[in-house]
């Protein structure tokens, strides 16, 4: 077995370099804290005193743009800030990438990187009293990689491990390579080598449940659901919108947090959640649109950079027609000035962030002009839309676009793209709808413009590309079919991030992904919190998680 300091030096160190634009320091190898990374050695769970200048009362409101169910397997938006502190995954990462023991106290890995080893904290414990078990991962992995596990993502994190995808295909009840070597330890048996697996380690899609709790395929936890983090459900109700964590008394961790509560708020229309901010209802808040702009000119110091590299664009359905046709697409592309149209969407505040790839500037192995033919040329998109099966624009099916939520820049996007067809194009037959698929009613399913988003809560380039090409392949998606790619594809989780050949093959694939012009580009985004400086110790990592939740405290104002 390789030495386990060592191999959290290796790990951390990829993924410090994963976000670093011009220099690279290796960081150090994480601190053997036994989950309690992010709090002073000595302290115990209970009776850990307030600083001097805290609050009476340990409360943080939030506001966000949507809440959904709470389900480690599903969560992909709004719940991140603290679902790691509810579910733990094995480790935690801090704002640099570096991985802390939390769930886990350390980790062990063989010679060629196929089998590691973890081992969960001996005093790990639900909020019930029940140890915390290695069985109980694999038990409720292996639904959550099964396709009775509705709108789950875990299948991206741990497809790699020997027997995943018979159980992603429904051909397996059990992930094969998942063994408990005893209560405490786990051991996970790889399909190929992995020299980043580790990383997915610490992603909150694979915190686990106790399956006794999972009650249905769209599985959402309430508060009788039990916990094995902080932090636990005092209510999660998405009828009547109410939204409350508190403390899990029995928490077995050596670290009792300051708040006591967090009473989370959402509306899809931003003005009244910043209108709840300056009237001084909420303490943190995360916002998309261009409403910040004013606070930050005013307030810069208040903004929080979430150290996450995302893209915000338009997917293009390709089984669904007109898009089904690859020079339609391309004329789609070719006929909208593409910064000319950013620029008056978002208002000037995103001219230096216009999409242009998948792997942001952040991120290793950026290749600015990666795209081939991307940029704006009118006579070429008129001779593509010529080319097509469809002949030009009198024969062209309706193109029906879904904003994906109210924003003010995603709806101007849209209008411009569809006026620059028009103009540029001469399609007329097109309508724009705010909100998602459901806006639709029965014509659901002939939407074929639906804005996205991804983003990297791995901190890796390949990890950005093979999970947006897993996922896009999907028939129910934007239905990719490429067989040289998903060969590609496969290869680039087996590369050592350090090697010669790793950010060639990288661009490679990115390359030839993006070359199926499968979206219509909007912007590179910034993801920020806003908080108050009453909110003291306030961290946050690439996960969006509040990393640092067991030492934030509000202070007196």
């Amino acid at each position: 077995m390789k030495d386990r300091v060592h191999l959290f030096y290796v790990v951390t160190l990829f993924l410090v370099a994963a976000l670093a634009i011009s220099a690279c320091a290796a960081p150090a190898a994480p601190a053997d804290d036994g989950g309690a990374a992010m709090a002073d050695e000595g302290e115990a769970m209970e009776g850990r005193p307030l600083p001097d200048d805290a609050a009476e009362e340990q409360v943080i409101r939030y506001v966000t743009r949507d809440l959904s169910r709470l389900n480690p397997a599903s969560e992909s938006g709004f719940g991140r800030p603290w679902i790691s502190h509810m579910w733990m995954p094995f480790f935690l990462r801090d704002r640099n990438h570096d991985l802390h023991p939390w769930l886990a106290t350390d980790w062990e890995v063989n010679d060629d990187n196929t089998v590691y080893t973890i081992h969960i904290n001996p005093d790990a414990t639900w909020s019930d009293g029940s140890p915390v078990v290695a069985q109980e991962a694999i038990d409720f992995w292996s639904w959550a990689l099964s396709p009775s596990c509705i709108s789950c993502w875990t299948y991206l994190r741990l497809g790699v491990v020997e027997g995943a995808q018979a159980v992603i295909d429904g051909e397996a009840d059990t992930i094969s390579g998942l063994t408990a070597i005893d209560d405490k330890t786990l051991q996970i048996t790889l399909a190929d080598a992995s020299p980043t697996f580790m990383a997915a380690m610490a992603h909150y899609n694979t915190g686990f449940v106790k399956m006794e709790d999972v009650n249905a395929d769209e599985f959402a936890a309430d508060a009788n659901t039990r916990v094995n983090g902080p932090f636990q459900i005092k209510v999660w109700d998405l009828d009547e919108r109410e939204y409350e964590i508190v403390q899990n008394p029995n928490w077995w961790g050596d670290k009792k947090p300051y708040i006591e509560r967090i009473v989370a708020q959402w509306s899809n229309d931003e003005n009244i959640t910043y209108i709840m901010w300056q009237d001084g209802e909420a303490d943190i808040a995360h916002w998309f649109t261009n409403i910040r702009e004013p606070l930050r000119a005013e307030s810069p110091e208040l903004f929080v950079l979430i150290p996450y590299a995302t893209n915000f664009y338009f997917a293009l359905h390709t089984s669904k027609p007109p898009l089904d046709d690859i020079n339609v697409r391309r004329a789609l592309l070719h006929a909208v000035d593409w910064d000319l149209a950013i620029s008056a969407a978002y208002e000037g505040s995103r001219d230096e962030r216009v999409m242009k790839t998948h792997i942001t500037p952040e991120l290793p192995c950026f290749v600015a002009d990666n795209w081939p033919d991307f940029g704006y040329d009118p006579e070429l998109a008129k001779q593509e839309l010529a080319a097509s099966k469809y002949g030009g624009p009198e024969g062209l099916p309706k193109i029906r676009i879904s904003s994906g939520g109210q924003s003010p820049n995603y709806l101007r996007t849209a209008e411009i793209m569809a006026e620059q067809w028009k103009n540029v194009l001469g399609i007329t037959d097109v309508e724009i709808r705010p909100g998602w698929s459901d806006a639709w009613g029965q014509e659901a399913d002939l939407v074929n413009v639906q804005r996205n988003s991804w983003g990297a809560t791995i901190p890796d380039p390949a990890a950005m590309i093979t999970g947006l090409w897993k996922y896009y392949t999907n028939p129910d998606h934007v239905a990719l079919v490429d067989d040289e790619l998903d060969a590609m594809m496969a290869e680039l989780p087996t590369l050592d991030p350090n090697s010669a050949e790793y950010c060639e093959k990288v661009s490679a694939a990115e390359k030839r992904l993006l070359g199926h012009y499968y979206f219509l580009p909007m912007i590179w985004d910034l993801y920020e919190y806003v908080v108050q400086p009453y909110v003291k110790n306030f961290d946050a990592n690439v996960d969006n998680n509040w990393s640092t939740l067991l030492d934030i405290y509000i202070a007196e104002r």
